[in-house]
């Protein structure tokens, strides 16, 4: 496929802050959620990646570096077990694989240890220490010119994986209270993890509320368990100087409810908004009020889409929010498969640059 000849006039970190401010960049940025992939540039196994702060940080660089220094905003999303692991929930480390808590041995076994979770430090402790230090090891390289994002999973997200989601789902009815007085404990842990991750020289903090989608809870029961918790990370954030930015691949997101409760620059999504049926219907409501990041399928990019397959696809996201003033970034709807073809993610640059230029 003939790729139209592209002259970069913007950096990446210059380019993703006039998406985010709707100002048109000179073409439509690329967030990489190339995360575990990074971890076969330089040849390890997943295990050691994922508990090396270096390891995850020279990755990054490396896979940036094939890529030509051409997507413009890194996510330092290592997997969903860090917070988890770092409150002391047992996790397995798969060679290949993503690591991943321990679905037969949960440290909330009963509904009081919801109340025994203790406090940590996440800057001393854990994983969530090793994430520090690789945002820092990355942003020393990178930050002046590229976008920085820390992530942190939102509280129900890390219970879930301490307690197993199925249980957590029925004491989100029956055991609310407990449940709650567990997000308190580990809230001002994840409020100072971002923090943390801020000083260390990212520009953002990805949060993630999963939870707050049409797939898995109604917007009732969001607001009264998480949405409260999720203002208090996302007002942190941002007195700290950092911009909130959500992701979400759950089906049917409330954009509406986490508009009101987080008040994020955007979203990063695998489908419309709860309130829409098409993508085009999302763009035409939200395209000018919430940034959107997406919002290609990984798995079909990754896995089983040809390079000019992908290329097509992205251009048709492009496409669809053509008309959003330049406040579209381009991006699978999730992580990238961390077995997936990097030929293919490279392809997702390669369409920005031929169909995303504004100038």
């Amino acid at each position: 496929m003939a790729v139209k000849e592209f002259k970069p006039e913007m950096t990446g970190l210059e380019r993703a802050l006039a998406a985010l401010q709707y100002k048109k960049p000179d073409r439509v940025p690329v967030a990489s959620l190339v995360c575990g992939a990074s971890r076969r540039v330089l040849g390890v196994t997943y295990d050691k990646w994922s508990q090396d702060a270096e390891l995850i940080a020279e990755s990054l660089i490396q896979t940036h570096k094939i890529m030509n220094n051409e997507f413009d905003i890194f996510v330092m999303l290592v997997d969903l077990s860090v917070e988890a692991g770092t409150f002391g929930q047992n996790v397995i480390y798969p060679i290949e694989s993503t690591a991943y808590a321990d679905p037969n041995n949960p440290i909330i076994k009963t509904v009081d240890d919801y109340r025994r979770i203790e406090p940590v430090n996440p800057r001393e402790a854990g994983r969530m220490k090793v994430v520090i230090e690789a945002t820092h090891r990355l942003a020393k390289e990178k930050g002046k010119e590229y976008g920085i994002c820390g992530f942190v999973y939102a509280p129900l997200g890390v219970i879930g994986a301490m307690r197993g989601h199925e249980r957590m789902f029925v004491d989100c009815i029956k055991n609310r209270d407990a449940l709650i007085e567990c997000c308190e404990i580990i809230t001002p842990v994840l409020e100072e993890y971002a923090v943390a991750q801020l000083e260390a020289g990212a520009h953002a903090i990805v949060l993630d509320t999963l939870y707050a989608s049409a797939s898995i809870m109604s917007p009732k029961m969001w607001e009264a368990i998480e949405g409260p918790f999720a203002k208090r990370i996302a007002d942190r954030i941002k007195k700290a100087g950092g911009a909130v930015v959500l992701h979400n691949c759950g089906g049917g997101i409330y954009f509406d409810v986490q508009q009101k409760w987080t008040d994020p620059i955007a979203i990063s999504h695998a489908y419309p908004a709860a309130d829409c049926k098409t993508w085009e219907e999302h763009a035409a409501k939200w395209g000018k009020k919430i940034v959107s990041i997406g919002y290609l399928t990984p798995a079909h990019v990754g896995m089983l889409w040809s390079e000019e397959q992908v290329m097509e696809e992205a251009r048709k996201c492009i496409e669809t929010f053509k008309d959003c003033d330049g406040g579209f970034i381009l991006s699978t709807g999730c992580e990238f498969p961390p077995n997936g073809s990097l030929v293919n993610a490279y392809a997702i640059i390669k369409a920005a640059k031929a169909y995303g230029s504004y100038i």
